[in-house]
């Protein structure tokens, strides 16, 4: 699917609404799924954001958000990727993004809507 011709801001509505309203969850999950879909870049559609910054937008504490994550991830909701941290000897970078199922369905539903 191409999306090129909508501009960055139809995309994260999409995004938005598609979390918002379709997206059965708890209100502190979906905030974490709002907060990455914010911070998610329209032209690759990844967010690639740490979880303090999840966690700054997202008003829950670190420890609620690492948990929420965890079941995030578990039921593909997000997706994250191991980055090696430039000093040596630290542990790698987790970066998080929505799932790509979850992108893909936002948008798709979002062209269905519109058809």
């Amino acid at each position: 699917m191409n999306f090129d011709h909508l501009s960055p801001s139809q995309i994260r509505l999409m995004l938005w609404d598609y979390i918002s309203r379709q997206l059965h969850l708890p209100a502190s999950t979906k905030s974490i799924l709002l907060v990455i879909a914010n911070l998610t870049d329209p032209r690759s559609l990844r967010a690639r954001i740490p979880i303090s910054l999840i966690v700054v937008h997202g008003g829950l504490s670190q420890s609620d958000t690492n948990r929420l994550l965890v079941n995030l991830e578990a039921n593909q909701w997000v997706s994250k990727m191991l980055v090696p941290d430039e000093a040596i000897g630290r542990p790698p970078i987790t970066l998080y993004n929505l799932s790509e199922q979850l992108v893909r369905a936002a948008l798709q539903a979002s062209k269905r809507s519109s058809d």
